[in-house]
């Protein structure tokens, strides 16, 4: 379990910084986007509806003083009245002298003739090269028609097709047409987002300010508490078995019932030391609690590492549990365990240990105010029993483990007399490897 990244506390800050601070980026980035992008088209059709007023007021002066003086309409001007257009040129020449907004301006009588042309005065009298396109045609339906262009420069010029109508009837009489440099919109649109947005961004930033600092001191907390509940854990776990540590894990994270057992087919090792009680009466109780752990720390080692739980350590006898199908490594263990007290010097007693295999009920066991999380029944008893008939230095088996080990793993084991054991009806067959007859056979 100390593996698992719970371990490791909730990285709160650097998330919101990651999520939050990109994700702040780019929502304002977006919404100054937008506003720029509304407020440039508030501003853009605020200016073509100007257009349409100043249109048509240059329409109502060309009708009242021109073309109602000579009874005559823009249809009737044509190619081939030249002095016609010229005086028409003349009156939209006066009234422009003093509105330079339609300064550079088109205008067409409804069959696409070119009437005026500010910039291009040959083009007059002329059909419009460009009658075709859409713009045109949806301002001969009365429809005002504007769009965006960009220049080479990155000029943005705005090119607007505006219907005329006539004063009485409310009809299309002409076309007007306005190619005009919109790029100082551009700073007028800035300049009004500046005011609009300083006050919300300057909150936004204050906002974001204090919710760091208060993601700040959550992710403190949050460390500082994984830390210590890792510590007791960690503390925990040295005085209770794995197995429990897991169960009120999963009872506080899972929701499961701590008290619910289950049956599993497990391998049970009952390892109990020989001679201790005889040691402890000639050893200082501090000296007593010093060897018994050091023993239990080299027992402990060689069963972790042969994939072993330890599941409880009672007076000077060790209970382990290893999976159903390890029945070989409990058994190298034991050995291992053996071999290893025989050959330390300064350890003046031995252990014996029997092994077992089949099925119990795993769980917790106890009250609601005191439980222990461990494994039950028939093959737990059974082990134990075995534990308690090995002499110093022996392993005893039962034949269900046996019959699971390699050839190479029955070595050293010899089958031996039915074992009475206590508290069970029938005997029980067994075999056994002991640490003084191996090492004879190998002198």
């Amino acid at each position: 379990m100390r593996n698992q990244t719970y371990d490791q506390p909730f990285p709160l800050k650097r998330y919101y910084l990651v999520y939050a601070g990109i994700g702040g980026i780019i929502f304002y980035s977006i919404l100054f986007s937008l506003f720029v992008r509304a407020e440039r088209q508030a501003l853009y059709d605020q200016y073509v509806q100007y257009l349409i007023e100043k249109a048509s007021a240059l329409y109502q002066d060309v009708d009242r003083d021109y073309l109602k003086v000579r009874k005559i309409t823009f249809q009737d001007i044509n190619a081939a009245n030249d002095q016609a257009r010229l005086e028409l040129r003349k009156e939209i020449d006066e009234i422009i002298k003093t509105d330079f907004t339609l300064a550079n301006v088109k205008i067409f009588n409804r069959s696409g003739r070119v009437l005026y042309d500010y910039t291009e005065r040959a083009n007059e009298g002329k059909p419009y090269q460009s009658m075709h396109e859409s713009g045109f045609k949806n301002a001969l339906n009365g429809i005002p028609s504007s769009k965006i262009e960009q220049g080479k420069g990155g000029e943005k010029f705005m090119e607007v097709y505006l219907p005329i109508y006539a004063i009485d009837t409310h009809s299309v009489v002409g076309i007007l047409e306005l190619y005009e440099d919109v790029s100082r919109f551009e700073k007028r649109v800035y300049q009004a987002l500046k005011q609009a947005l300083i006050v919300p961004t300057i909150i936004f930033f204050i906002f974001n300010f204090v919710l760091f600092l208060i993601v700040s001191k959550a992710d403190r907390i949050i460390t500082k508490n994984t830390e210590l509940l890792t510590g007791i854990r960690r503390n925990m776990e040295k005085y209770i078995s794995p197995s429990a540590t897991k169960a009120i894990y999963n009872a506080v994270t899972l929701k499961k019932e701590l008290f619910q057992g289950e049956r599993q087919d497990i391998i049970i090792l009952f390892s109990d030391i020989r001679g201790f009680t005889r040691y402890s009466e000639t050893t200082e109780p501090e000296g007593v609690v010093r060897r018994l752990n050091e023993v239990f720390e080299l027992q402990a080692e060689i069963i972790n590492d042969k994939g072993g739980i330890i599941d409880k350590f009672v007076g000077d006898e060790i209970m382990a549990i290893f999976p159903a199908d390890r029945a070989a490594f409990a058994t190298r263990a034991a050995i291992d365990i053996v071999r290893e007290i025989r050959q330390r010097q300064d350890i003046s007693f031995e252990v014996g240990i029997g092994i077992h295999a089949g099925d119990a009920v795993v769980g917790s066991i106890g009250t609601k105010n005191r439980r222990d999380y461990t494994a039950i029944g028939n093959t737990v008893n059974t082990g134990a029993r075995l534990c308690n008939a090995c002499l110093p230095g022996e392993v005893i088996i039962s034949s269900r483990v046996f019959e699971q080990l390699s050839d190479e793993g029955r070595i050293g084991f010899s089958p031996q007399r039915k074992l009475k054991l206590k508290g069970k009806a029938e005997s029980i067959k067994t075999y056994s490897w002991n640490v003084s007859q191996v090492s004879e056979n190998s002198d």
